[in-house]
């Protein structure tokens, strides 16, 4: 049995998720305003239960684990008054989060644990508990060895703390300067002195944690990476660990390493976007796979924290609309219409920019501010219709649309059809519609593929019922070439393969009702794959998974494409 992938199956349980988490806000709300209904602190205990039952069982650990915390939050609310209004506040941020989590997963079809870290902090926090670290969710063996293994040091080991004395006085001047916000030289500085403190260790045990320190450090400056409190508290531990060297010598030499400090150290390594120097070493050497940057993962965190999917795709909607209504506007226009009040079409320009202002597309709102002027100025008897500056007008109103049509996607469930297009004289949402009307036309192939099959067995085996299936296949397989749904085309192509060589062939026997079962299962699989695209809610690629050992199953081995057998 193939495993369904934990967000096609949040896409199933994502209703009863939101309905859940509703029912606790409410509950926690009306304890807000009346602090003695300690009952409805039992709805949100039991919502938070449920939550992370599901969420466990769908394999989200990050979520699981923040539900946890807002369930032990919710418990002990009642038990300490003096935290109470803290507490209250951090679940009701925590509840927020946790269903904009849970839609992200859903919508970018990845987990990426670490948006919910600072959820997570806030509950502990409220508590008086300890925070978990911004690698807790990073997966590493932190046991292995330095890689190029550090040479042995030339100064005696008696010397170290008297020299590690100066150092850290160093180091302490440039972790000072990234505390006080002046990043990229301070940490040149304790680079530095990371970089003397490594060499002066030599090949002592402890210098496998100043090795990844000074990656750590490297990383975040050839990067520019946002210095999170986590990071700040990262360089900080950095300094307590010089100490030691100031304070305890020879001993601190031969100290064990920190591995907690190890593994944050590799976490900031492997945000890295380069693999250059003593940053390619420690990724080598801990076998880092390259998932994500740090670029990336604070633009997911913007994401995250701005406005939710509903909003944007509600103001969105309004801009689209919006536009029509001036390209309409101007088609009348270009048409030669008379009439055409270039002032009213300068102030809904004006109102277009300051929407798009609200969704954070500056450049374009500047864009159509600028345009909004010059058509202050616009007489229908004067203006040129076939002039550059009706055809900028309406260039830049392109440019607009597919602005926003790229906006909506950041909230549409990613899948393969979702794709970026380089030509940007195209209308993303023109294309979209095209390409949403070869899906329904995938569909009704399926569809007929399907009734045709049945009657097939209906009938016993009368291979006319099957006559047309082959051309209504090779149809679909076009309509899926065209929206570069490569494996959903390979499979189509085995099942109209196993139709014409087992079903359709001279002599060929009737199969039995097991292998037109299997093959019933193989296109209905095609079918909820291209359901799913329609209603913008993707399966995943889980559900071609069951149409492949199906046709497995029938001794048709599928054709993957190039990029996925790589």
């Amino acid at each position: 049995m193939v495993a369904i992938t934990n967000t096609t199956s949040l896409t199933f349980l994502k209703d009863e998720l939101d309905a859940t988490l509703g029912q606790a806000e409410a509950a926690l709300e009306a304890f807000s305003e009346d602090a003695t209904r300690t009952r409805e602190l039992g709805v949100c205990v039991e919502a938070f239960h449920q939550v992370r039952g599901i969420c466990q069982m769908l394999e989200l650990s990050a979520a699981a684990l923040m539900a946890e915390e807002m369930e032990l939050v919710a418990e002990d609310i009642p038990r300490n008054a003096t935290r109470r209004e803290a507490q209250t506040a951090a679940l009701g941020n925590a509840i927020v989060l946790i269903g904009r989590y849970l839609e992200y997963v859903q919508l970018k079809n990845q987990t990426l644990p670490e948006l919910v870290i600072g959820g997570i902090n806030e509950l502990r926090r409220a508590s008086g508990k300890p925070l978990i670290h911004e690698s807790h969710f990073f997966r590493v063996d932190v046991s292995r060895e330095r890689m190029p293994p550090a040479l042995p040091n030339k100064s005696a080991r008696a010397d170290v703390s008297r020299l590690c004395r100066r150092l850290r006085h160093m180091y302490q001047v440039g972790l000072l300067g990234v505390l006080r916000g002046d990043n990229k030289v301070s940490l040149k500085l304790a680079g530095r002195a990371l970089g003397r403190i490594d060499r002066l260790c030599g090949n002592a045990p402890i210098s496998r944690l100043w090795w990844v320190a000074r990656g750590a450090v490297e990383a975040m400056l050839s990067d520019g990476m946002t210095m999170t409190p986590a990071r700040k508290a990262l360089l900080s531990q950095y300094d307590r660990q010089i100490k030691r060297l100031v304070y305890e010598g020879e001993q601190a030499l031969d100290a064990e390493v920190p591995l907690l400090l190890i593994k944050e150290s590799v976490y900031v390594v492997s945000l890295c976007s380069h693999a250059d120097g003593v940053v390619g070493e420690i990724k080598r050497a801990f076998d880092v796979k390259q998932s994500m940057t740090d670029a990336v993962l604070q633009e997911e965190l913007a994401l995250m924290s701005g406005a939710s999917a509903s909003v944007i795709r509600t103001v969105a909607v309004a801009l689209k609309e919006e536009l029509r209504d001036i390209q309409t506007t101007l088609d009348m226009a270009s048409q030669g219409a008379a009439d055409t009040n270039y002032d009213e079409l300068s102030d809904t320009l004006l109102r277009l920019s300051g929407s798009l202002v609200m969704v954070g597309q500056n450049s374009e709102a500047d864009l159509i501010r600028k345009r909004a002027s010059e058509v202050r100025r616009w007489r229908p008897e004067s203006i040129d219709l076939e002039g550059l500056e009706f055809q900028g007008l309406v260039d830049d109103l392109l440019t607009v649309e597919n602005a926003v049509a790229t906006l909506e996607r950041k909230f549409v469930p990613a899948d393969d059809i979702n794709r970026e297009v380089r030509n940007s004289r195209i209308s993303l949402y023109q294309l979209d519609e095209a390409r949403m009307t070869v899906v329904a036309e995938c569909r009704a192939g399926v569809s007929l593929t399907k009734r045709s099959l049945s009657s097939y067995i209906d009938s016993g085996g009368d291979r006319m019922h099957l006559s047309n299936v082959p051309a209504v296949l090779g149809g679909l397989s076009g309509g899926l070439t065209f929206l570069e749904l490569i494996r959903a085309k390979a499979i189509v192509e085995g099942c109209r393969t196993y139709i014409e060589s087992k079903l359709l062939a001279e002599g060929s026997s009737v199969p039995g009702r097991e292998q037109m079962e299997t093959l019933a299962d193989a296109i209905s699989s095609i079918d909820y794959y291209l359901e799913s695209i329609e209603e913008y809610k993707p399966i995943g690629d889980a559900v071609l998974d069951v149409a492949d050992e199906s046709l497995a199953e029938l001794g048709v081995p599928v054709r993957r494409p190039v990029a996925e057998t790589a």
